[in-house]
């Protein structure tokens, strides 16, 4: 919702929800943990919530159990609102059996204060590497995942599609474990690309066929439960957002959001793409 645009101009935070909520989204989710995004200033989102029925989501940034308290504590402002906690963890070195005891432990933080905690596949954190992170998931077999798969796109770089049965089946582990997802499509090489420019067209389809593939497993293992799936139209502001010489974005990311809000509710009904 950030626009960063060479011209300064921004929507105000009321402006922000009020738009999130007119579109029929029903959450929003806050980035916290980063220098820029402390932990603390969570709480000055609880009214506006309130005021828009809205539901939240958490992608934290964790080092320590310490960081991921920090967070548990903002959640429980929101009143039940927080669905879960998504972790980027910032655990180093990247030592499998180091990496599942920090994760079991901040999993028993999530269950003690009753929030669901999930472990996010990103870039420059304990999840960087696609064929770690489903070393870790096997190291921690009742872990879930967030699926935001851009980043395993861009880290794997697989420049050539159709994928290879190998590296689909990658992947498809990955799904079968999702308990939520994000909805950005990469390339290759660019992490967050416009969906609805022609020359992007095979990396959406591609990102479409996960998220139905995604939905499946979900369906079916909530299928005796009235659980609702949590799909973020994640669409970072610049440098996330590729920009002309001028600065200014390349495309509309609201209209790309609601594109992406109306793909995820049309697979999620029938599959298709």
């Amino acid at each position: 919702m950030e626009l960063r645009r060479p011209d300064g101009f921004e929507w105000t935070t009321e402006e922000q929800f009020k738009k999130i909520a007119d579109a029929g989204f029903a959450g929003v989710g806050f980035d916290a943990g980063l220098p820029e995004d402390p932990y603390e200033t969570l709480s000055n989102y609880v009214d506006l919530c309130n005021h828009y029925d809205l539901d939240i989501l958490i992608n934290a940034f964790p080092r320590t159990q310490d960081d991921l308290g920090a967070a548990i504590k903002q959640a429980e402002l929101f009143g039940g609102r927080c669905r879960f906690i998504s972790i980027i963890g910032r655990v180093v070195p990247w030592n499998v059996n180091e990496v599942a005891e920090v994760t079991r432990g901040w999993m028993k933080q999530g269950e003690d204060a009753g929030i669901p905690i999930y472990v996010e596949g990103h870039r420059a954190s304990m999840s960087n590497d696609l064929l770690f992170t489903l070393q870790l998931m096997d190291a921690v077999p009742d872990l879930m995942m967030t699926a935001d798969l851009s980043h395993f796109m861009v880290n794997q770089e697989w420049v050539y599609l159709p994928l290879e049965k190998e590296e689909q089946a990658l992947v498809s582990r990955y799904l079968q474990r999702s308990e939520s997802f994000q909805g950005r499509v990469a390339s290759a090489e660019q992490i967050q690309i416009q969906p609805g420019f022609p020359q992007h067209e095979k990396w959406f389809e591609l990102f479409k066929s996960w998220w139905a593939e995604g939905f499946a497993h979900w369906q079916a293992r909530h299928a005796a439960t009235d659980d609702r799936c949590v799909f973020m139209c994640e669409l970072g502001p610049p440098p996330y957002a590729i920009t002309g010489s001028d600065g200014y974005e390349l495309s509309d990311r609201w209209e790309e959001a609601l594109l992406l809000k109306e793909t995820a509710e049309k697979l999620w009904v029938d599959g298709s793409l």
